[in-house]
C-alpha cells in the first residue's frame, strides 16, 4: 500500500511547480514563481509548508522552473536544491549570483539517487535551456512491486530513446503546450513561433497524443492518469488540449486513459500512482 501522488500547484511559463509526496517524503519538482510569497502560498494551497519539503529537484534553468526566489525560501528552510551536475556553472551565473542565499547545492549526473522515500531517474530531454534539460522517472515501493511516475514537461520532440523511459508507467506527465494552428496565428515573431516549434521548443497537442501512444504501445500497463503540462496561455487551451491528445489515443485503442490538463495559476487535484489500498504485484 502507498501514498505515493503527484499534484502540479503551477504549470506553465508563469511558473511550474510540482508536488511530489510519498511515505512522509515531499519533494518539489522545479520552482519557478517569481516570488518567495507566490511560493509558499502554492505550498499552502497543498497544506504543505517550506518545513516539509526535504528537497527541490530542477528538471533546467529556464526561469519558470527555478527562480531566485526558490533558492532564498531553501536557503532560508535548509531545504536542499538538486541540480544536474553539467548545470552547476550555469545556475551559479544566471540563479545563485540574483539570490542573497542559498540551499544546500547537491548535484546528480545519469546514475538514479533517492530522495527519503522516492528514487529518482534523471534522462535527458531536448530542449533548448542552457546546459542540460532533464524528465525524471520517479518509483516508489507499493507493495510488492513499484509504482512509476514518469515526467517530463519541457521537450522540442520525443524521439526513440524516450518512449521507453515512460512505458509501463502508473501516471504520466507530458507537456503538451500548443496548438499549431493557433501558434500559426499568433501575434508573436516568427523567431519565436519557430523556436517553440522546433525539436529543442515544445511539444505540440498532437506530438504529445502521439508521443503517448508509442509509449502506451510498448507497455505491459496502462497509466492510471495522464496530466498534460506547460499549456501555452497563448496558443493552447485546456479543453483544446485534451480533446486533441483523448482523441489521439481514443484512435488507437487507448481512450480509456483518463486525460487531464495542470492548471496554470492554481494547483491541480492529487493523482495517486496507485489506487489507495491496492497492492502492486508486476
Amino acid at each position: 500500500m502507498t501514498d505515493f501522488s503527484v499534484r502540479p500547484l503551477r504549470s506553465g511559463s508563469s511558473g511550474n511547480l510540482t508536488l511530489v509526496e510519498n511515505a512522509g517524503t515531499v519533494l518539489l519538482v522545479d520552482a519557478g514563481l517569481p516570488s518567495q510569497r507566490g511560493l509558499s502560498l502554492a505550498l499552502s494551497d497543498a497544506g504543505v509548508s517550506w518545513d516539509d519539503v526535504d528537497a527541490v529537484l530542477v528538471s533546467h534553468l529556464h526561469g519558470d522552473h527555478i527562480h531566485p526566489s526558490a533558492v532564498a525560501c531553501c536557503a532560508r528552510h535548509d531545504v536542499p536544491i538538486l541540480i544536474h551536475e553539467k548545470n552547476v556553472r550555469a545556475f551559479s551565473r544566471r540563479i545563485l549570483s540574483r539570490s542573497p542565499a542559498s540551499g544546500p547545492l547537491r548535484t546528480f549526473g545519469g546514475e538514479p539517487f533517492s530522495v527519503g522515500s522516492i528514487a529518482i531517474q534523471p534522462f535527458p530531454v531536448p530542449h533548448d535551456a542552457e546546459g542540460l534539460t532533464c524528465g525524471f522517472l520517479l518509483s516508489a515501493r507499493a507493495g510488492d512491486g513499484e509504482a512509476r511516475v514518469a515526467m517530463a514537461t519541457d521537450l522540442g520532440t520525443g524521439g526513440n530513446g524516450l518512449y521507453e523511459r515512460f512505458a509501463d508507467s502508473d501516471l504520466i506527465l507530458i507537456e503538451s503546450n500548443y496548438d499549431p494552428a493557433m501558434l500559426a496565428g499568433s501575434h508573436r515573431s516568427s523567431h519565436d513561433r519557430a523556436r517553440v516549434d522546433s525539436e529543442v521548443g515544445h511539444l505540440s497537442n498532437e506530438q504529445a497524443g502521439k508521443f503517448l501512444v508509442r509509449a502506451m504501445q510498448e507497455s505491459r500497463k496502462l497509466p492510471r492518469a495522464v496530466i498534460l503540462c506547460h499549456l501555452s496561455a497563448d496558443h493552447n487551451t485546456p479543453s483544446l488540449a485534451v480533446a486533441t491528445v483523448s482523441g489521439i489515443l481514443s484512435r488507437y485503442g487507448f481512450g480509456a486513459v483518463p486525460v487531464h490538463a495542470a492548471r496554470r495559476h492554481g494547483p491541480s487535484p492529487r493523482f495517486f500512482a496507485v489506487e489507495a489500498g491496492r497492492k502492486m504485484n508486476i
